[in-house]
């Protein structure tokens, strides 16, 4: 049992005009961290503390090199020019964004990211996964064309860490009134506060990345594509069964009258769904009982990768079942789907037969329809929607990052 998560993502924001400033000093002033000696604090200037904490990231013999998104080591030249910019980005009122990612070392061994003998880490690799995870969340902030941003990875605690800083020096985030509790005044102050599910793609694509689920990935699409191929050679007709027509026809019986209102999720169709359900339930399980039965396998293997992204406290356990409503939820609009399409059929029928003044009531008219021409074509339509719908739903499961899938199961 995994008790700690792999990645933990920490994050804030200070104003340039704010003594909060501070804070992110007391944090990088830890002792553990061994950075009080190497740091001198100009209490009038808390900014400047900033620019001395890049010096001393910029160290390679106390931590890692301080990179960018371009620059695996920023060289002297460079370090300069970059502190211009934040530099420039304060005077701007740009917030200062602070991200430090951690990770626990088993997990960073476990994936090849950490030598476990001596500890050194795969830099290549961590630097790239932080440029992608970086750009995930100035993407989800539309910030991409206009934020500066360096880290560094720190090697002297228990667990590494990557520190992240970002600016941007012409502010593109929206303005607005604040109070500034240190001096009493209103100031107009850029937007800092960034959506949490920024946040949240940033570290799932952090874990994602150092896990790098490709085989399993891969091994799944092969399955479903086997699966179609043998499928599409065997045929598949619900129409052969009698146990499904009944079903179809009970449900049609159940549902309201505006079709509009046909819909899986919604309440008007309470009487209809558990037959539906019965229906979506024969089709999995005399044609893809081999594939439910992996697709429960895998389900479960990604319960357990979550649980190790993300420890004990995530509510990781919802999300093997949200994933098996998902899929009902598909199928069950898929049957609704063809129900819509046979008795907007239907309808026109007796509309005609109507207009040629023949006399055929709609309750009769269904109900004589059990062995008819049209009720077989519509079960083998809706044999073709369900399996459409099934290999759908397994392949965005393979293509779809699982960080995305992740959203609120924190």
């Amino acid at each position: 049992m995994v008790g700690s998560p792999g990645v933990v993502l920490k994050s804030r924001f200070v104003m340039p005009s704010s003594d909060e400033y501070k804070d992110f000093i007391n944090y990088i002033d830890r002792d553990d961290a061994k950075v009080t000696e190497n740091i001198i604090v100009d209490e009038n200037d808390s900014f400047s503390v900033f620019y001395q904490y890049m010096d001393y990231m910029g160290d390679e013999n106390k931590q890692g090199a301080l990179f960018t998104c371009t620059e695996d080591i920023v060289n002297v030249e460079q370090k300069s020019s970059l502190k211009d910019l934040f530099q420039q980005a304060q005077e701007n009122g740009s917030p200062l964004w602070q991200d430090v990612i951690s990770f626990d070392n088993s997990f960073l061994q476990k994936y090849g990211l950490m030598d476990e003998k001596s500890g050194q880490v795969n830099e290549v690799k961590m630097k790239n996964v932080v440029r992608a995870a970086v750009n995930e969340m100035l993407k989800a902030e539309n910030m991409m064309d206009s934020a500066v941003w360096s880290a560094a990875i720190h090697y002297n605690t228990d667990n590494i860490h990557v520190h992240i800083a970002t600016v941007e020096p012409i502010p593109s985030r929206a303005k607005k009134w604040l109070m500034n509790q240190e001096t009493g005044k209103w100031e107009e102050q850029v937007r800092a506060k960034r959506k949490q599910s920024s946040l949240d793609k940033m570290k799932s694509k952090v874990a994602n990345l150092i896990m790098d689920r490709t085989i399993e990935r891969n091994l799944i699409t092969d399955l479903i594509r086997g699966s179609v191929q043998m499928k599409k050679e065997k045929g598949i007709d619900l129409s052969t069964l009698r146990q499904s027509k009944r079903l179809f026809q009970k449900a049609l019986q159940r549902l309201p009258p505006d079709r509009s209102q046909w819909r899986y999720g919604y309440q008007s169709i309470d009487e209809a769904r558990p037959y539906i359900d019965q229906i979506v339930e024969i089709y999995l399980n005399r044609y893809y009982k081999s594939e439910m039965k992996e697709l429960h396998i895998l389900l479960d293997e990604e319960v357990e990768v979550m649980k190790e992204k993300y420890g004990e406290g995530s509510k990781y356990q919802n999300y093997k079942q949200t994933k098996l409503d998902d899929l009902k939820k598909r199928m069950g609009n898929a049957v609704l789907t063809e129900m819509r399409e046979y008795q907007k059929e239907a309808d026109q029928r007796l509309y005609e037969l109507s207009k040629s003044k023949r006399k055929y009531q709609a309750p009769m008219y269904r109900q004589n329809l059990q062995a008819s021409r049209e009720l077989n074509r519509a079960l083998n339509n809706l044999s073709y929607r369900l399996r459409k719908t099934y290999h759908d739903f397994r392949k965005e499961r393979n293509m779809e990052e699982f960080d995305r899938m992740l959203d609120g199961y924190e």
